[in-house]
């Protein structure tokens, strides 16, 4: 099968399943936007907010902090810092070391995470789907969620023992644009080109394209509803990668294939990409089962 014919049946295939074509050709995975939830916060509760801000400081920070560093980072008084602090570590979200009388997020975290995938049903959709294309095609499949315009978090990977990277592990942002996710975060993201091409030059590839071809694969991707990546986010590896969209175009999740380009032949390929953009249109019929908040 060429490959103009190879696409217009891929087309066919997410129609029937879930999907649809936008105004300019691209493939687009329908999901309600009821079934993420309302998001309504009411009335924000001042303690609650610089909690929450606290938390974020010490998530991102690079090393535990001191309660005085923490105050400087969230604007906050040394003693209301302190208070939290306190409080968040009664409530083991916080770790303390008395040695050095500093603060770090709490392993207890990773308990609440669980709780969140194991209670949206996302995994039990979505761990089935990622099996049968990993056992098919010989592939790891990764499962993401998108933050923003610049990070993707990784929610759960299956497959064959190797890893893409040392920093692709669950639970860590992944910053983009980079890689065949890159591309879909680009193609069917809402950031302007200039916003594009600040954040695309603050990321690493093996090999990466100039600019203007990367854009090039984001105008390619738009059309045929998944992106490829021969061995220039890491060497020696093939990505594929697909996208899950709501009704209102918001792009919310990322299916990303990984296999070795030895492995990978133009059928193999061609294959792959069906059997991910069929997984993805599932995802997208059963998004109304899942809370997603």
């Amino acid at each position: 099968m060429d490959q103009p014919q190879a696409s217009a049946s891929i087309l066919r295939s997410l129609e029937a399943k879930g999907s649809e074509t936008g105004p300019n050709g691209e493939v687009r995975h329908r999901v309600r936007t009821s079934d993420f939830g309302e998001r309504n916060p009411g009335k924000p509760v001042g303690a609650v907010v610089a909690a929450a801000k606290v938390l974020r400081i010490l998530h991102e920070s690079e090393r535990p902090l001191n309660a005085s560093e923490v105050a400087r980072a969230a604007g906050l008084h040394r003693g209301t810092a302190y208070n939290i602090l306190r409080t968040l570590q009664a409530e083991e979200f916080v770790g303390y070391d008395e040695a050095t009388r500093n603060y770090s997020v709490s392993l207890h975290i990773l308990e609440l995470a669980y709780g969140v995938l194991r209670r949206s049903g996302l995994m039990d959709l979505a761990r089935p789907l990622m099996h049968t294309i990993s056992d098919a095609h010989g592939v790891s499949v990764y499962l993401s969620k998108v933050l923003g315009p610049s990070s993707l978090l990784l929610l759960d990977w299956v497959g064959f023992a190797f890893r893409t990277d040392l920093y692709v592990t669950v639970g860590r942002p992944t910053p983009v644009p980079a890689g065949a996710s890159g591309v879909i975060m680009a193609a069917f993201g809402t950031g302007s080109e200039s916003e594009l091409e600040a954040l695309f030059s603050k990321v690493a590839w093996y090999q990466k394209p100039p600019f203007a071809e990367f854009l090039a694969r984001v105008k390619e991707a738009k059309k045929s509803g998944f992106a490829v990546d021969r061995g220039a986010m890491f060497q020696g590896i093939t990505l594929v990668s697909v996208p899950v969209l709501s009704p209102s175009w918001e792009l919310l999740l990322i299916l990303t294939a990984a296999g070795h380009s030895h492995d990978l032949d133009a059928e193999a390929l061609d294959a792959l990409s069906r059997a991910m953009q069929s997984a993805a249109a599932r995802l997208s019929e059963s998004a109304r089962l899942l809370r997603l908040g």
